[in-house]
């Protein structure tokens, strides 16, 4: 990276543009008098000692006392791991503030569905759904949308990935264990990308654009467990159940516990290993809508377009588990939990 991109970087988390000077330049000289840095960085004397002092202040920097006092710069690794903490503490603070506000004044949620304009976002978006997921993440697109997620979906090794493409093969960043692939059928429809996050986000877009840069791009942002839990049983039963799986997880090598939330993503992970398999349920009695909390075996599924369920033995007994919304079993799971 070019050293006037890192001063730019620099300036965007708060750093004016002598901080960023003066720390760059303490990080090629090492500990240093401020003669030095005033000779090596062009800053004015008259300056450099209260940018060094407002550096010191900021975390950036040590001041190491003596005859000549010396200004040594702190590890960026732990200067920057500090900011992004504070950012993210910041950043969470104020999304409760937004909504509270949102709510005193119009006396409901945030609406649950928004339109994304520009290409760009709609990627940004795409992104924040990998890496915010907890349990599974589902995703249908054409190959050339699916390799600007390859940096996303390396980096989680904690999740399942159930990703649907026009694969002419399998490349290497997709080989990972938590990650099963399929074929799309190959109806032009079956193209329209899906990137779902548990049960929190999810992206829905058409055709992807010739011209990336072109803001007149729309996607749509969904936040509401209710209506993605639509959206996932429409990629399963619309997209994966018609598509050809050419890659299958390693059950056995998968971290557990491995939680999930969405019952048809259990039983697709289930179809690869043998049952019974150890597991909790968390969820609630259909009759009653008292909560549980099940440790007992997986011992059968049943898996069609319009249904989808487990057969659990808890304490001696048979239930059948469905998920969210479930009301023909005996439980509704909203938490799927293999622990062996």
């Amino acid at each position: 990276m070019r050293e006037e991109e890192i001063m730019e970087k620099l300036q965007r988390i708060g750093l004016t543009k002598y901080e960023s000077l003066a720390y760059i330049t303490l990080l090629k000289l090492g500990p240093s008098k401020a003669t030095d840095i005033t000779k090596e960085s062009g800053i004015p004397h008259t300056r450099v000692y209260d940018v060094l002092s407002s550096l010191h202040r900021k975390g950036f920097v040590d001041v190491m006392q003596g005859t000549p006092r010396l200004y040594k710069p702190v590890n960026p690794e732990l200067v920057l791991e500090k900011i992004k903490e504070d950012i993210i503490e910041d950043i969470e603070a104020l999304k409760k503030a937004f909504l509270e506000l949102y709510r005193q004044a119009h006396g409901e949620e945030l609406p649950e569905i928004w339109t994304i304009q520009g290409f760009d976002n709609t990627l940004e978006r795409a992104e924040y759904v990998i890496r915010s997921s907890r349990h599974e993440v589902l995703i249908n697109t054409p190959m050339e949308f699916l390799k600007l997620l390859r940096r996303e979906i390396k980096a989680r090794r904690d999740v399942i990935f159930i990703i649907i493409s026009n694969f002419e093969d399998v490349p290497d960043w997709l080989r990972g264990d938590n990650v099963i692939l399929a074929r799309s059928g190959g109806a032009p429809w079956l193209m329209a990308s899906w990137i779902i996050g548990d049960i929190e986000y999810a992206l829905f877009f058409g055709a992807l654009p010739k011209d990336r840069r072109r803001e007149k791009f729309y996607s749509f942002w969904a936040k509401s467990p209710k209506i993605i839990q639509n959206y996932m049983h429409w990629f399963y039963t619309i997209y994966f159940d018609n598509s050809e799986v050419i890659k299958t997880p390693d059950y056995e090598k998968l971290p557990k516990p491995l939680s999930l939330v969405n019952i048809r993503t259990l039983i697709t992970l289930l179809k690869f290993t043998e049952l019974p398999k150890e597991a909790e349920i968390v969820g609630r009695m259909v009759e009653t809508k008292d909560p549980v909390n099940l440790r007992g075996q997986i011992i059968d599924y049943e898996y069609t377009p319009l249904t989808a369920n487990i057969t659990f033995r808890y304490n001696g007994s048979e239930l059948k588990v469905g998920g969210i919304g479930s009301y023909f079993e005996d439980v509704e799971g909203e938490k799927f939990i293999l622990l062996g």
